[in-house]
């Protein structure tokens, strides 16, 4: 099926004035500030390891500091990088010479990024560069299998990097394969699966992963200045491939310059660098998506620390708590990689490099956005904004019907990001652990059921929202979230088809992101009075016959320290009972 757009939607971009000059000068200064926090990293004999862990420690890090290093280098106003960008290329090689200690994909980011720092670099420190370390690179075998999908964008891109270094030809047999492994990943609807090998597509449908894939395609054309006349018909497709995956990403961006997320790797660091890059790219002014590159690479801004590091997540909680990380989140690594994004971006606002057929991209407006086949929708009304997940995907992040990314009047709100704590855990621990929204009951035999279904829920794009039905054999919900003014809205009508012997509606809420803590308080009238940071909110269910926030607290959610709110329901329902309620978050006037 193919996606559905509200008919007759209103755009609701406008033109925002816009200074490429002082957006590369802030660029640049942040990529400068970025030097002294890798040479404290360095260790005397050159190697490259997180301050804060000992397993996975190192791993591509000193392949992106090189790439950061190299684009100081570049605007000429950081001496004091040379010498790490030359330690850091040479570190690069040692561990792309390592092939019994470091793994094929690892080495894929080493070569990837190794050549990427060589093409950033100024003409003449890249010759010395080369003179040094090209040999090792020339000679490298790549001896990875397409393990996803941003695997092959990164040996696309490699074979184009070594060839425009003059270290070897192309491998135009490669090229062609690796684009079309990742063109059958794409979706109708310009959506890039990441969960595809050589072997098998997997039904994961990471959105921080179509970006990545997309970045690393348009990384090309940002560092490769000359194309040659053999390499046109490879440029024209992956120009395609991405002007088709920046129209479905367009529909998830939100003008405070993120983008909307949820499974694998959602909201790490190198999310940031990857839309700085493809709005640098696709729509820099923010014209059609309401966010210029500007916002996109202020947006991380605030989560600096005082040493000069950023989080991983985006939060500021201390670094060593791993709040919302992936096991494979480090630092370094995604520090590294969320600032060669930055660089990637620079240049391409320097060389004023644009997506070729761009002024054809669909521009952000109000209404619904639903894609069948990844499984999400998103909907924008004026500031508010939600993205859904029409169905549980296999890892098991987030469950089926469950909104994420939320916005009122164009604002954050104290709703933390979904994460469940993964696949092959019981339903109690996901629904008593996860962070997440939705219904949970527990009928007479004890077993409890939530939104754990695996293929999409029934969907209807409505005037606020979008209302879905999860059919199934305990029960009949029919859920509707909507978004309109001051107030996100979870309606729900809920049928049990066997006895059920108790029916609640969690919630969870943000109760520290390292800066601000939640307050709250009960209501005399009913629900709860919260206030986070500068705003209050009100959060009410007149159905309800009770709502406390628990006691546990949780790290999983990207947004920081997070804790349910639990409303009860009336109960118990005999088979065929039905019971309804509206569950509203309200943004209250400052």
């Amino acid at each position: 099926m193919a996606p559905w757009a509200a008919k007759g939607a209103r755009q609701t971009t406008m033109k925002h004035a816009f200074d490429i000059d002082a957006a590369i000068g802030r660029m640049r200064k942040t990529l400068r500030d970025a030097v002294p926090v890798i040479r404290g990293w360095m260790t005397p004999d050159g190697r490259l390891p997180d301050p804060y862990e000992t397993i996975y420690s190192e791993n591509y890090a000193p392949a992106n500091a090189a790439s950061v290093l190299a684009s100081v280098c570049r605007n000429g106003d950081a001496p004091e990088a040379a010498d790490p960008l030359d330690a850091m290329l040479a570190r690069t090689a040692e561990l792309l010479a390592d092939k019994a200690g470091v793994s094929p994909f690892c080495r894929v980011f080493l070569y990837h990024y190794g050549l990427m720092a060589m093409l950033l670099a100024p003409p003449n420190v890249r010759v010395e560069l080369i003179g040094r370390h090209g040999a090792a690179f020339a000679a490298y075998e790549d001896d990875c299998a397409v393990v996803n999908t941003n695997c092959a964008a990164l040996q696309w891109a490699m074979e184009l990097y070594a060839d425009a270094l003059g270290l070897r030809p192309a491998d135009e047999r490669l090229l062609a394969h690796r684009l079309s492994f990742i063109a059958e990943a794409q979706l109708e609807s310009g959506f890039i699966n990441d969960e595809v090998d050589e072997k098998m597509s997997h039904d994961g449908m990471p959105i921080a992963y179509h970006a990545f894939t997309l970045f690393l395609l348009a990384s090309a054309f940002a560092v490769v200045e000359r194309w040659p006349e053999r390499h046109a018909s490879t440029r024209s497709e992956a120009e395609r491939i991405v002007r088709r995956g920046v129209d479905w990403l367009g529909r998830a961006i939100t003008p405070d310059g993120t983008f909307a997320m949820v499974e694998r790797s959602s909201y790490q660091t190198f999310t940031w660098g990857a839309l700085t890059a493809l709005l640098a790219y696709a729509d820099p002014e923010g014209e059609r998506y309401g966010a210029s590159v500007a916002a996109a690479f202020a947006s991380w801004l605030p989560y600096r620390h005082d040493d000069g590091t950023y989080g991983c997540t985006p939060n500021r909680l201390p670094h060593s708590l791993r709040t919302g990380y992936e096991s494979y989140t480090h630092l370094n690594m995604y520090n590294l990689l969320g600032l060669t994004g930055v660089a990637v971006a620079e240049r391409m606002l320097a060389r004023r490099v644009r997506l070729s057929g761009a002024e054809a991209l669909v521009p952000a407006r109000d209404g619904g956005f639903v894609d069948p086949a990844s499984g999400y929708a998103f909907f924008r009304n004026g500031g508010g904004f939600f993205g859904c997940a029409l169905r549980m995907h296999n890892r098991q992040y987030a469950p089926a019907m469950q909104g994420f990314h939320f916005r009122l009047e164009s604002r954050r709100v104290p709703i933390p990001e979904a994460r469940l704590p993964g696949p092959h855990v019981p339903v109690d621990r996901l629904i008593r652990e996860g962070v997440w929204e939705g219904y949970a009951v527990t009928d007479e035999a004890g077993v409890e059921t939530f939104p754990d279904r695996k293929t999409n829920a029934e969907w209807t794009v409505v005037e606020d929202g979008i209302r879905l039905i999860d059919d199934r054999d305990a029960l009949a919900c029919t859920k509707t979230i909507a978004v309109a003014g001051d107030a996100i809205r979870w309606s729900y009508e809920l049928q049990a088809k066997r006895p059920l012997r108790s029916c609640r509606h969690i919630v969870p809420v943000l109760v520290h992101d390292g800066r601000d803590a939640l307050l709250v308080a009960a209501r005399p009238e009913g629900g709860l009075q919260l206030r986070f940071g500068d705003a209050s909110y009100e959060l009410t269910c007149p159905e309800s016959t009770s709502m406390e926030m628990e006691l546990t607290r949780s790290l999983l959610s990207v947004s920081g320290v997070s804790a349910p709110i639990v409303i009860e329901l009336p109960a118990p329902l005999e088979t065929g009972a039905i019971v309804r309620w509206t569950t509203t978050l309200r943004l209250l006037p400052s």
